[in-house]
């Protein structure tokens, strides 16, 4: 039988077989991102975000716990007394302090989010962005500005879905945005 095998090369038959089957099945490939991309679960931990209130207040009162509880030391959080105390101008926080300065160093961080569970008013989440390759060391802190910025994805959506996408083109590059309308499991 052995003798048999060897002579008619039925391994290489068995293989190239199954090669031809999955030659004419069909592809589950992901076009990534031409014209797909996954949007991953709620409780993916992308990208961090600073939260703000109803009203348009920020709601990190630079208590620096995220910065403490951070166990590689990433976060840097600089407090500063929020002006508008005065009736001319408005407080942009919930408290007396804000953050001055907000930094997190993405090249350093775990993404573990400890800095999101020792937060006391829910002020930092970790979100749902996580194409953050970039060409230089610039882009890879993520400042107070950077955090503040609303998001494609809303925080509500289910996610676990492959939708359509689509390039923008902006000064700072190619951004592919995802079409929320139209969704399907990726599984």
């Amino acid at each position: 039988m052995n003798l048999l095998k060897k002579i008619f090369f039925i391994d290489f038959i068995k293989g190239l077989s199954l090669t031809f089957k999955y030659n004419v099945s069909r592809t589950i490939t992901m076009r990534y991102p031409d014209e797909e991309k996954w949007l991953p679960y709620q409780r993916f931990r992308g990208l961090h975000t600073l939260n703000r209130d109803s009203q348009g207040r920020e709601l990190c009162v630079a208590c620096e716990l995220c910065a403490k509880v951070c166990p590689t030391q990433c976060i840097t959080v600089i407090p500063m007394e929020d002006v508008g105390t005065d009736l001319k101008s408005v407080p942009r926080g919930i408290s007396d302090r804000i953050a001055k300065v907000y930094e997190i160093n993405l090249v350093r961080c775990l993404f573990c989010g400890f800095c999101e569970d020792a937060c006391p008013t829910t002020a930092i989440r970790m979100g749902r962005d996580y194409e953050l390759a970039c060409f230089t060391l610039d882009c890879a802190i993520a400042d107070k500005k950077k955090l503040l910025t609303p998001r494609d994805i809303p925080a509500e959506f289910e996610g676990g879905f492959v939708v359509k996408a689509k390039f923008i083109r902006n000064d700072e590059g190619i951004k592919v945005k995802p079409d929320l309308s139209k969704k399907k499991r990726w599984w």
